[in-house]
């Protein structure tokens, strides 16, 4: 049986996707704009999967 693993990104390459800073990705996260996980190292990494989400919906804003 093959597992599926999410692509988890960096939080410097998020930021660089969205034009923004770490600091503001940071914000983004404590305010539930966006989901991270933890690492067992306790780094941070955000889900493809949230970033797509995030993409779409501020787009679909953009848009209006």
């Amino acid at each position: 049986m093959e597992e599926k693993y999410e692509e988890l990104l960096k939080p410097r390459d998020v930021a660089k996707i969205f034009n923004i800073t770490t600091k503001t990705l940071w914000e983004w996260q404590k305010k539930g704009i966006i989901r991270a996980v933890r690492l067992p190292t306790g780094k941070l990494r955000y889900p493809r999967s949230e970033v797509d989400r995030l993409w779409r919906q501020l787009k679909a804003t953009e848009s209006q």
